[in-house]
């Protein structure tokens, strides 16, 4: 115990000898000139954030920094933010800095995702995009979705107007390939049948948001499951400085009205600081007037500094919605053997009259060859999603730290269908499915600089994951229950080093997850599958990573190369899934499914010049599927172990390859200029329909091109233009090709100060300015759409 006892001691004397000391940052414009007001924020190596605000004189300070390397960013309004500035805090020295803001170049931003610390992106050895919230504000983007379009090598699909189905693509892959996290933790939903993102992507409402980073090629040793092709990182505003906020309301087209309020700042002197928002979106029409939805969302964190090296954050984000589902397109002739048709669709008239009754015999069909998303007067879905983390952070010396979360992640779908509809296949009753999804995540680790040219970190993970079903089907059928259940063990590890004097980057990473299925249950019991049986343990899902980068300053190029191994954990649908008819049972999954693996590379150069007033990039990839979980429709019961006629299995994959271009350019200290380029080659190993191996939803071509001028301080406006070249979906087990997308947009900003740190700004888009008929996967979107509105600022 007296042992016990001194080394209590010792840690205790540790952790209030770490030397501390205070930085004063001065913010002015190009002229020298003190910008009052302006917001300054400091990241330490864990990430964690403070942000002061800077008095009439344009200085601030932060006080009691401890020892280490820290990034600080400053922002105004009016004013682009500034590149990030590197420092490092050392021997308890007082530390003075003078950032400008309005010079012409082309900023870069801190990011985390690239290696689970932060990094410059101008330092980063991979592939990485930031949306900052300036851009956001602007281009009046209200959902995550929205603000990824112009991202190379990446891929938003909508399925029809606001808060309709969306899926994330990265490079050509599916969408179970792309994982989505908030503030580095996974977000999924353990209720869907892939148990990824793919079912709350929709409900993902810009609420509170900081910034949004996105990864493209494998991050799995970083971040497990699902990020085989890459990351989406939604960054939570950490709040702090003086106590501010603002309240906003716009509307237009489609009957949209959405409300939003934010507060954020700090008190104690900086010992707690906080933000939070909330969001209602109502749309009130959407496509043809017919589609009704809502979504009411939170988002928020407060740090509490507990001391000069200890503090504890709690961070929410959450979705309440509702809206009108629409029944799926379908090929309304009969379809060749082999090969692919060009899609044509039905005209509207003729699909209203199918929504009202009509038989698909009696339309009057044309040339048309499939009918798009039909409306389904009670066929509903309400969905819930709220994931809550705490986090703690020690940091008793300049080159150790610890770092211990927790997250709990519910999600609950109902989906409703009535007698109501057009088709063949409506209920006689009221049919209500519900899904239930709960992950609880534990991470612990800990980050050691071992001397100024190395840094380790090393960890442990458990998550527990529970999915439940309930089927109410109309009387006299009886009701069906399930829950499943499995939780998992990993441990990770990667290495960074710096030599060189940072010029020469390497970083290898490695990860293992240990899975254990538990006893499914089933209602009714009788019939049930897999009762009485026990399971061995699933395969453990191994990955690695390595990563280099060499900077010429001088010449002002980065060259950079990635490779790294990819898996997806098979979801407990996958593995139990069923399906209950009120008498029998047929069953899908397979408990013992293997997970997806995928091996990639990607390899890149980077160049900035004209003092850094232009940036350029290409990038080439490729990703192979090893193996992938495939569901089947037809299986040889006499020779499956199970008995399945249809059901998951592992397969064979595919490869994904291409390459991405992207520019930016700050033309003079108003103008900036953004554009992107990506040409992906995305095949299957087994030919998706006879005679078609080219990967469905993957367009070869997409390109974009922004421009963003600040006209004065106080007015800001843009135009935009995204497009991609033909693609192929699948309709009724066809594959039809689409014609690619042309949807240009602008938009305008005048924000006019106020009294004291008041102002009121006014903005205004349009969308889909050549008001092009475009449909996703046979699901119409909007044409030309509208939106205004005015936003308040204290």
């Amino acid at each position: 115990m007296k042992r016990l006892q001194r080394t209590f001691a010792c840690c205790l004397l540790l952790v209030g000898s770490a030397a501390a000391a205070d930085l004063s940052i001065l913010v002015n414009d190009p002229h020298q000139r003190a910008i009052p007001g302006a917001s300054v924020t400091l990241m330490s190596q864990t990430s964690e954030t403070q942000t002061v605000t800077a008095g009439a004189n344009g200085r601030c300070t932060f006080s009691g920094v401890a020892e280490g390397q820290y990034f600080v960013q400053a922002s105004a309004p009016g004013f682009d933010v500034s590149a990030p500035r590197s420092i490092d805090i050392k021997g308890g020295s007082p530390f003075n800095l003078t950032i400008s803001l309005g010079l012409a170049e082309v900023h870069s931003s801190v990011v985390v995702t690239a290696s689970g610390t932060p990094q410059s992106t101008d330092e980063v050895s991979k592939a990485v995009t930031v949306v900052d919230s300036d851009t956001m504000s602007l281009r009046v983007d209200r959902s995550v979705g929205e603000a990824l379009i112009d991202v190379p090598g990446f891929h938003v699909q909508q399925f029809g107007g606001p808060l309709s189905q969306m899926l994330f693509e990265t490079r050509g892959l599916r969408p179970t390939d792309t994982a989505v996290l908030v503030d580095g933790l996974r977000l999924r939903d353990a209720a869907g049948t892939q148990a990824d993102a793919s079912d709350v992507l929709e409900d993902l409402v810009l609420t509170d948001t900081n910034h949004i980073e996105v990864l493209r090629g494998a991050g799995s040793s970083l971040y497990g499951t699902d990020a085989t092709g890459g990351v989406v990182n939604i960054v939570t505003d950490s709040g702090g400085g003086r106590t501010r906020g603002s309240i906003s309301i716009d509307g237009g087209s489609l009957g949209s009205i959405r409300g939003s309020a934010h507060l954020a700042g700090s008190v104690g002197g900086g010992r707690i600081q906080y933000s939070a928002g909330v969001t209602h979106w109502n749309v009130l029409d959407g496509i043809d007037g017919d589609s009704p939805a809502r979504n009411t969302s939170e988002q928020g964190e407060i740090t509490f500094r507990l001391s000069r090296i200890m503090s504890l954050s709690a961070r929410i984000y959450g979705a309440d919605t509702f809206s009108f589902t629409r029944q799926s397109p379908m090929a309304v002739v009969d379809l060749p053997a082999s090969g692919m048709v060009e899609a044509i669709p039905v005209s509207l008239a003729q699909q209203h009259l199918y929504e009202s009754g009509l038989p698909l015999s009696a339309l009057a069909l044309g040339s048309g060859n499939f009918i798009a998303d039909t409306f389904d007067s009670d066929s509903t879905r309400t969905g819930k999603f709220l994931t809550g983390a705490l986090k703690l952070t020690i940091r008793p010396s300049e080159g150790l730290s610890f770092t211990a979360q927790y997250q709990n992640l519910r999600t609950t779908r109902d989906y409703g269908d009535g007698p109501g509809g057009p088709g063949y296949y409506q209920p006689t009753g009221t049919n209500l499915s519900q899904y239930f999804g709960t992950i609880q995540t534990v991470n612990t680790r800990v980050d050691a600089s071992l001397g100024r040219f190395q840094h380790f970190d090393a960890g442990y993970e458990f998550e527990f994951e529970d999915f439940q079903n309930g089927l109410q089907p109309p009387p006299p059928t009886q009701d069906f229950f399930s829950d499943i259940s499995q939780h998992s063990n990993a441990l990770f590890a990667q290495d960074q080093i710096r030599l060189l004097d940072g010029r020469l980057q390497f970083a290898a990473g490695y990860r293992a997850q240990f899975f254990t299925l538990n006893q499914p249950r089933f209602e009714p019991g009788a019939g049930a599958p897999f009762a009485g049986e026990s399971f061995p343990s699933p395969p453990t899902a191994q990955t690695g990573d390595l990563s280099a980068a060499y900077t010429l300053r001088k010449a002002g190029i980065k060259i950079r190369s990635h490779a790294g191994r990819g898996y997806r954990a098979p979801s407990l649908f996958e593995r139990f899934g069923t399906y209950f008819d009120g008498m029998n049972y047929t069953l899908y999954g397979d408990p013992r499914l293997r997970p997806d693996r995928s091996s990639s590379i990607d390899g890149g150069i980077d160049q900035s010049f004209w003092n850094s007033r232009v940036q350029l990039s290409a990038t080439y990839f490729y990703t192979k599927l090893n193996e992938v979980i495939t569901f089947l429709t037809s299986i040889d019961p006499v020779l499956d172990p199970l008995g399945r006629s249809g059901g998951y299995m592992n397969t064979g994959g595919g490869i994904a390859r291409g390459v991405e271009f992207s520019a930016a350019v700050a033309a003079t200290s108003r103008l900036q200029l953004t554009g992107a380029y990506t040409y992906t080659d995305a095949r299957q190993a087994v030919a998706l329909v006879p005679g078609v191996w080219q990967s469905f939803d993957s367009p070869h071509h997409q390109y974009s091109a922004f421009a963003t001028e600040r006209f004065s301080p106080r007015i800001t406006g843009f135009f935009g233009y995204v497009g991609s070249s033909d693609y192929i979906s699948s309709l009724s087990g066809g594959a039809f090709q689409f014609n690619g997308l042309s949807r240009a947009q602008t938009g305008i900003s005048f924000r006019q100060p106020l009294r004291g740190d008041s102002a009121v700004r006014l903005y205004f888009k349009a969308d889909n300015l050549f008001n092009q008929t475009y449909f996703e996967d046979g699901f119409r979107t909007p044409g030309v759409t509208f939106t205004g509105g005015t936003k308040f600022e204290f």
